[in-house]
């Protein structure tokens, strides 16, 4: 049997890293918005636009499926526009040379100490008419992302993809009220 170092190095690489891709679990933040949403238009037929979604199919059909429940139709000839605009911000770290030491810490102890980083969002759902803006609201969704063995318990119910649905739920709940 010849013993190949390669062969070995890139299993045992191999059995860290796959395990630790995909024990993630994410805690919400609240949605945040500056302002409250106390009125809907009477019109609820609009061209519907999506910017910032190319990654985000699934949650772009979501948000489209979402609408319509709530009574609102798509007309791509309709003056009256809604926009709709994913954003991701950059992570920001109190100290990036303790978030990558407590990644590494992650990495060498094979995920017994998990990692976090937080993630933001931003939803704006802008009205306009012909060329005019009539309106524009902001809403900020977060979330607290850990990875490592410890989250296993968590990943069922917690899964990152699932409470961003949530979340992108919540801003239409909180965008669009009861006619």
């Amino acid at each position: 049997m010849k013993f190949n170092l390669h062969q070995n190095l890139v299993l045992v690489l191999l059995m860290f890293l796959v395990p630790f891709c995909f024990q993630c679990a994410a805690l919400p933040s609240q949605v945040l918005t500056k302002e409250r949403n106390l009125t809907t238009y009477s019109q609820n037929t609009f061209k519907l636009v999506f910017t910032g979604f190319y990654r985000y199919e699934i949650e772009k059909e979501l948000i489209k499926n979402k609408l319509l429940e709530k009574g609102y139709r798509e007309d791509p000839n309709s003056t009256f526009q809604l926009e709709v605009i994913l954003q991701k911000k950059e992570p920001k770290y109190n100290s990036e040379f303790f978030h990558k030491l407590h990644f590494l810490l992650t990495f060498f102890s094979g995920g017994l100490i998990p990692t976090h980083i937080r993630t933001e969002h931003t939803v704006t759902f802008r009205y306009s008419k012909s060329e005019d803006i009539l309106q524009e609201k902001v809403y900020v969704v977060g979330m607290d992302q850990f990875r490592g063995i410890p989250i296993v318990v968590f990943m069922i119910t917690h899964w990152p993809n699932q409470v961003f649905k949530e979340q992108l739920i919540e801003t239409i709940n909180m965008e669009f009220i009861p006619k």
